[in-house]
């Protein structure tokens, strides 16, 4: 063989393997189409003070509820991108508004080609966008268990509900990415099944109302107690701790608020070695609606750690006090009296054993015990890093914030 025919002959092989090897990735990254539809989101905003059941404000909600009397034989397929942000899940509801299942962004694993990038994993390929898939069905079905992103829900209960969530989103509400597709399909015979727009989801009950109001009565004097909530009802995230207070606020108040804050991310290199994934502090009114909040990059931290937060009328002299001091200002924007104070701290780690725990202060039942008030202060669990406070007049915090520095 002479080198012409050699040469020839290894540039035919060359290009023969470069020819398969491309073949071959574009096969792989091929991803399965869906009949998709952003069409079944309901969209709640955290920063719309007229959703109910007291929202983030930095976070943002979109949710689908299908009726399992009118579809009992449905699943669903979403498909999406990750987003840009601190954080995002989601959780599957039954017809109490508890989380039965969910998933959250490190735990949910990339499509063919993509990456999942709060792994902090870099792309590898060409892709254009990072995406997941994700199927949501009844627990008895165990044909998509072979399946990445798989979350169950409960049979033979009235209501399904879905709810996608985004922390901190960049670039906007959607956080730089479209809504995900959702697909809903028979089980049986895997055709697409059109159901109803979601609309009325996140809409609070009467006995949910009830309930707050008769909470009212727990502040019993000038201190300030934080108690672990019952989020029964409120369609909490699963990977979220609360504790709450009651404020009777009248004219002539202002709140003192101070609190030991767990270490949190900076970026997502930090997910793993920080103490809680993101914190916050949102102030809400008594029928579920929420109108201020701070989380943890807001925070103004002393050297210890703490955050104090004041809460008051828009006064320029009571804001004045707080900033100089070097402290977080709220105004009461609230068009009532009654405010309801959120703590959340979000993938708590260490759990139970930690230190700064929320879940360690038992659930308080106040309509059988009243001695609950004292003991089920949170403070009596987590020490400083329970959120605590004081009220006052104006007088009193213009004069030496009340003394809330001497306690």
């Amino acid at each position: 063989m002479n080198n012409n025919s050699f040469t020839l002959i290894t540039l035919a092989t060359i290009l023969l393997v470069g020819f398969n090897t491309g073949f071959n990735k574009i096969k792989q990254c091929d991803i399965t189409p869906i009949n998709e539809t952003d069409a079944y989101w309901a969209e709640f905003l955290g920063h719309d003070q007229t959703v109910d059941f007291w929202p983030d404000e930095y976070v943002n909600y979109w949710a689908v509820l299908v009726n399992q009397n009118d579809f009992p034989n449905v699943g669903f397929k979403i498909q999406g991108e990750f987003p840009e942000a601190r954080y995002f899940s989601y959780n599957v509801y039954g017809e109490d508004r508890n989380s039965t299942a969910s998933i959250f962004d490190t735990q949910i694993k990339a499509e063919n080609c993509s990456v999942n990038p709060f792994n902090n994993q870099e792309k590898e390929t060409s892709v254009d966008k990072n995406l997941y898939t994700l199927y949501v069905v009844p627990e008895s079905v165990s044909e998509f268990d072979t399946k990445d992103n798989v979350l169950k829900f409960i049979e033979g209960e009235k209501e399904i509900g879905i709810i996608l969530r985004y922390y901190v989103p960049a670039g906007g509400d959607f956080a730089g990415v479209d809504l995900p597709k959702i697909e809903v399909f028979d089980l049986d015979s895997k055709e697409s099944v059109t159901i109803p727009k979601t609309s009325n989801l996140l809409m609070v009950t009467p006995q949910v109302i009830g309930r707050i109001d008769a909470a009212y009565s727990l502040q019993i004097d000038n201190k300030v107690r934080f108690y672990r909530g019952d989020p029964t009802g409120l369609y909490p995230n699963n990977d979220n701790q609360y504790v709450r207070t009651f404020l009777n606020y009248d004219d002539d108040d202002v709140y003192v608020i101070r609190w030991k804050v767990p270490t949190f991310p900076k970026n997502s290199s930090e997910f793993e070695s920080a103490e809680v994934r993101y914190s916050s502090m949102n102030l809400g009114d008594n029928i579920t609606n929420n109108f201020d909040g701070i989380y943890d990059t807001q925070y103004k931290l002393d050297k210890d750690g703490f955050v104090t937060l004041v809460i008051a009328d828009e006064i320029p002299e009571l804001r004045e006090k707080a900033e100089t001091a070097g402290y977080n200002f709220m105004p009461w924007t609230l068009p009532g009296n009654k405010g309801y104070l959120i703590y959340r701290n979000l993938l708590t780690k260490g759990g139970m054993t930690a230190p700064y725990s929320l879940n360690k202060a038992p659930m308080p039942s106040f309509a059988t015990n009243r001695s609950h008030v004292i003991t089920h202060d949170a403070k009596n669990y987590i020490g400083a890093y329970a959120p605590t406070g004081l009220r006052m007049t104006k007088d009193e915090y213009l004069a030496d914030f009340g003394g809330f520095n001497d306690k």
